[in-house]
């Protein structure tokens, strides 16, 4: 038994030394999680000192990160914790970072009003995105915080002004609706949740996410009662979870969906070949929008390759043509924030299906009445 621990020791040892020289050269993998303080970003913290992948997690908050750091720094593995604060500390926080992840938010603004949560949360994402421009620029950014429909295209454009953005690598994180997707797809079919993958497409918000579940991996076996159902479920899910006694909302799956991404996003920046998530993205996908969640090839230089929107059922085609009105809403509502409006005009739709809500032709022809 001595032996076989000894051997165990020796091989986790040489894995340790390989890591150590690869993090002591100039690509070292330093991770950024601004808002580190919050609900969500704390287990965030935790699952990303986890990986072997990360050799330095950077923790910034405007308030006292140095206690949470040195918790941190007890978990014995490779990863180096380094805890800043305040806004003074952002260039600190921010240098040589090649992944920032974004977290931060009004406190319990997940239980405000949409209009009250998006005039907490934009001024503060707002500067924290003038700081990443000025100071980790080529960084992959994953912005976690709600609602992520209106901030990506606004920190799009804040980028944009100060000669930052690159495309492919903005990221807005859609990835918990993935994952709960798979999570009920996979109760449903009777497989484990670690083999079922579950596209989800649109926005991150009730309206706008469409599980795709007609692409479901292995196998989309599913009667017509239990795709309404699945669908359903995913998109309730935040609502109903906030429905408990006392309401909650889903800090720790939050957490392990935004940690599955970031680390997905450091695997391509090593090289890993075949590295497949959901995200939020500057898109071309649809014409009607200038963003949209999609699968993604990612790569060492962020989005290899869009792979747009799934060959999609008529139920899900009706879905995602519903959803785009109210995508539009949420990405002028960013662009106007920041002072640019590109969002473009809508072309006409195709007649929706039965048990469908009011779709986008619909709409506009309301609103141009309205008008008249």
């Amino acid at each position: 038994m001595f032996i076989k621990t000894l051997n165990a020791l020796c091989k986790c040892t040489s894995y340790i030394r390989t890591i150590k020289n690869y993090s002591s050269s100039s690509t070292a993998m330093k991770v950024t999680v601004i808002g580190a303080a919050g609900k969500v970003a704390q287990p965030l913290c935790l699952l990303l000192k986890q990986s072997p992948l990360i050799d330095e997690l950077c923790i910034h908050d405007i308030g006292h990160t140095a206690a949470l750091a040195a918790e941190l720094n007890h978990v014995d593995t490779n990863c180096k914790v380094v805890a800043f604060s305040g806004t003074s500390e952002y260039g600190k926080a921010l240098h040589n970072s090649k992944v920032v992840v974004v977290v931060a938010a009004a406190p319990d603004s997940d239980f405000m009003p949409p209009e009250k949560m998006w005039s907490s949360n934009a001024t503060i994402v707002q500067d924290i995105v003038t700081n990443i421009a000025k100071y980790a620029s080529k960084s992959f950014l994953a912005i976690a915080t709600n609602p992520i429909n209106s901030l990506i295209p606004m920190t799009c454009e804040i980028l944009k002004k100060r000669g930052a953005y690159n495309p492919n690598s903005v990221f807005g994180v859609t990835t918990l609706d993935t994952v709960r997707a798979n999570t009920f797809a996979a109760r449903v079919l009777g497989l484990e949740p670690e083999c079922v993958m579950v596209p989800v497409i649109g926005g991150n918000t009730e309206d706008t996410m469409v599980p795709v579940l007609s692409s479901t991996k292995p196998s989309p076996e599913y009667t017509t009662e239990e795709i309404e159902s699945i669908t359903a479920t995913v998109r309730k899910a935040k609502e109903n979870m906030l429905k408990l006694k006392p309401p909650v909302n889903g800090h720790f799956v939050s957490a392990f969906a935004c940690a599955r991404l970031v680390i997905s996003l450091v695997k391509a920046i090593r090289g890993h070949p075949d590295v497949i998530e959901c995200a939020y993205v500057p898109s071309k996908a649809h014409p009607n929008v200038n963003y949209l969640s999609t699968p993604l090839l990612l790569g060492p230089s962020g989005i290899a390759k869009n792979l747009g929107i799934p060959k999609l059922s008529e139920f899900e085609s009706c879905l995602l043509d519903n959803a785009v009105m109210y995508l539009r809403n949420d990405i002028q509502r960013g662009e106007k924030f920041v002072g640019a409006l590109h969002t473009p005009e809508c072309d006409p739709c195709d007649v929706m299906i039965p048990r469908c809500p009011k779709n986008w032709c619909d709409f506009q022809k309301e609103e141009r009445n309205k008008c008249k």
